[in-house]
């Protein structure tokens, strides 16, 4: 049994799909370099052989890793590693995931601790600027994010009541995603993002490890579900030391 066969037999868990296996085996690879810069994966008939599965959820997975700037397909050669690690990138501009799963992802302890949780009505302003209807209740969480016990983000979530009422405290210590997908149910489909920088606030500069700066990064995202309701509109504030995203681009398409 090859290398690979192994290592996804350990690997293989309840209630995982099997793409998502394929996926997490091959992004560990990458990531520890047994699959280094510029090297090719394993092909598509080993994979499907490895992992007992068919094309489709081996191309799946594949994709995934694309979207996140792990891989490129060559044509004629197979699916190419393009990914580097890189010291300051922590999060996936094109890809969702929570804090939890990001620093369990590059290995960084991280810690939250809820500093507010209110219910405000959304205005004419706050519509115009997040996306979320005029008139609408959400529920507004301010979050202190650490990373590896450094104050390095805040959180500004608000999630609109109608399809999240409450969060308990302990899931919005630990990880909302995983509150809202395993107890509510909410299928969490895409995001929209813009990245600027700002002039720190009086929130940033009272919590905030800023390094002797007055700015943070900033993200701003508005959630979709899988209805393609606009539920979660949030706005990240980042010191800027640890402020690094990983997105991949490709050539659009030229005007002449």
């Amino acid at each position: 049994m090859s290398s690979t066969s192994q290592s996804a037999r350990r690997r293989k868990r309840a209630n995982v799909p099997k793409y998502q296996e394929i996926y997490e085996y091959l992004r560990t690879h990458i990531q520890d370099g047994t699959f280094p810069f510029r090297s090719f994966l394993p092909s598509e008939n080993q994979l499907c052989a490895d992992f007992a599965t068919t094309r489709p959820t081996v191309r799946k997975a594949v994709q995934y890793l694309g979207s996140q700037g792990y891989v490129q397909p060559i044509h004629g050669k197979g699916i190419q590693v393009i990914y580097r690690p890189r010291s300051s990138s922590l999060f996936f501009l094109s890809g969702i995931e929570s804090l939890a799963e990001a620093g369990q992802r590059i290995g960084t302890p991280v810690r939250t601790i809820l500093l507010s949780s209110t219910v405000e009505t959304i205005t004419q302003t706050t519509a115009r600027i997040s996306g979320l209807a005029a008139g609408t209740q959400v529920l507004y969480l301010r979050r202190l994010r650490l990373l590896d016990e450094r104050p390095a983000i805040i959180d500004h979530n608000r999630f609109l009541r109608s399809v999240v009422p409450d969060i308990p405290r302990d899931a919005a210590e630990t990880s909302i995603y995983a509150y809202l997908e395993s107890a509510l149910g909410v299928r969490i489909a895409t995001a929209s993002r813009m990245i600027t920088i700002e002039a720190a606030d009086e929130l940033d500069r009272r919590h905030l490890d800023l390094g002797g700066l007055d700015c943070v990064g900033v993200t701003e995202s508005l959630g979709f579900d899988a209805s393609g309701v606009p539920f979660e509109y949030t706005r990240s504030h980042h010191v800027p030391e640890t402020f690094g995203f990983i997105s991949t681009a490709q050539r659009l398409p030229s005007h002449r």
